[in-house]
């Protein structure tokens, strides 16, 4: 999913870059005036001076000028600090941090797999080498569908929580790679395979959530821009990286001494992770958010801004904390077998909310919502917070839809009545407080549902109708 709406609308973006060159003051001394005249008569020599004095100062003001405006339209996207969000800055100056050091161990770990397979070696023949190199970077290249495959629906709803895991991946693959230079040469293809692979999940998962977190900065929508830039200034912080590495290994190739300076760069490269996170403040809404929202907007009347929520979160943000009073365990995107028991159980569900496109099951303590062929975050949005209302009146009247099936329903539609009075409130409450409710995040599994009586099926019904007269 995309996200549309941006965090402050009276922000615009300037077109294109200013290109033209920086102004630079000349002293400019009219050939009439008389006081000027004298005193080129009486000291003219110093008045020379004093003007080539002027005109290098002239001069160097022009060029560092030029380079600052060449700089920053370089690394810098174009209408800054206009056009992004307010923690770009923070968060590429931890960002510029991190990969500096990721880059600097690289280097580390490149020497130790490059010693252990004897680079240099009499008895080592170029083509073991290729082979080896090739297969370790196969086998992971392998491991790395499958860890995809599992769980890639949810980095755009958790970018902040795999950012994370991502480094720590980053490290255990390093330390792999490292063991390479004191084991026995057999051992290189599996430990660096399995090394490469933990490097390429979070290669991986990099790409993936710095590709969030570029489309919460684009206010102006400027994403080419802000990609182009950010590529800048992560290969001017790699390149640098790279030289302090070389720099690092050409004090002493052993493998203690690697071992020590590794010891020393990755927890620089976790704690710089951390900052980075922590600068990053977005308001987007997640599951997570909109839950904790809801449970405000229903015990108050009105929705709180990012910082009065942050108490009740973990996980930078994306996790509720355990024991916060109130909140409920809900599962967006619910296949119909895992929430209901049987047809009987759909159809009665399915004639309160037909017109809906969501339908809610409390099943084994869980709020399962199940999402239309036609949802979209409003729709979400409206979900989580009949989902939250409709437990409290579950709750509040001690029902339990095994002993008390039209209870139940009945609490289904009288939340449903609730929900739709206070929907437009709710939704006016997140604005007022600086959220962006066009788009909402969740671990999606993809699946959707369609169901008779929906809306959208009545009006294919009546163009066929129509087409067929």
């Amino acid at each position: 999913m995309a996200k549309g709406k941006p965090a402050t609308s009276g922000k615009t973006r300037i077109g294109s870059p200013i290109t033209s060159p920086p102004l630079a003051w000349q002293w400019l001394q009219r050939s009439e005036n008389k006081l000027a005249s004298s005193s080129t008569e009486i000291g003219g020599d110093n008045m020379e001076s004093h003007n080539n004095n002027n005109n290098n100062n002239n001069n160097q003001f022009h060029i560092l000028g030029s380079l600052k405006q060449s700089m920053r339209e370089m690394f810098l996207p174009v209408g800054y600090p206009e056009s992004v969000h307010s923690c770009y800055k923070k968060f590429h100056m931890w960002l510029g941090l991190e990969t500096y050091v990721g880059s600097a161990i690289g280097v580390l770990c490149s020497q130790a797999m490059l010693s252990s397979l004897g680079l240099g070696a009499a008895e080592a023949t170029g083509g073991a080498v290729a082979i080896q190199w090739v297969l370790k970077d196969g086998i992971g290249e392998f491991g790395k569908l499958f860890f995809i495959k599992q769980f890639a629906s949810s980095f755009d709803s958790h970018p902040k929580s795999w950012k994370i895991v991502c480094e720590i991946f980053s490290g255990i693959g390093c330390f792999l790679q490292l063991c390479t230079s004191v084991v026995s040469p057999k051992f290189f293809l599996p430990l660096a395979a399995v090394g490469n692979m933990f490097n390429l999940v979070h290669e991986s998962i990099w790409v993936a959530s710095h590709m969030t977190f570029t489309k919460h900065f684009a206010l102006s929508g400027n994403i080419g821009d802000i990609v182009a830039k950010d590529d800048a200034q992560m290969s001017t912080a790699h390149l640098l990286g790279m030289l302090t590495g070389v720099g690092v290994i050409a004090l002493s190739h052993e493998p203690i001494y690697l071992f020590g300076a590794f010891t020393l760069l990755t927890p620089i490269n976790i704690w710089s992770t951390i900052k980075m996170l922590h600068a990053a403040e977005f308001e987007v809404l997640n599951q997570a958010k909109l839950t904790l929202l809801s449970r405000t907007f229903i015990d108050t009347g009105n929705a709180v801004d990012y910082k009065e929520l942050k108490p009740r979160e973990i996980g930078f943000g994306e996790w509720i904390k355990p024991g916060t009073q109130g909140t409920i365990r809900i599962k967006l995107g619910s296949s119909a077998e895992k929430s209901f028991k049987s047809v009987d159980e759909v159809q009665d569900t399915v004639n309160i909310l037909k017109n809906e496109n969501y339908l809610l099951s409390y099943r084994k303590g869980t709020m399962q919502i199940l999402l239309h062929d036609d949802i979209e975050s409003p729709n979400v949005i409206q979900s989580i917070l009949h989902a939250t209302k409709f437990h409290d009146t579950l709750q509040k009247n001690n029902i339990h839809k095994e002993t008390n099936w039209s209870g139940y329903l009945t609490a289904l539609d009288d939340s449903l009545i609730w929900t739709k009075q206070n929907i437009s409130n709710f939704e006016k409450s997140l604005n007022d407080k600086g959220w962006q409710s066009e788009t909402v995040y969740w671990n999606d599994g993809g699946v959707r549902l369609s169901w008779e009586g929906h809306p959208s099926l009545n009006q294919v019904e009546q163009k066929q109708e129509k087409n067929s007269l």
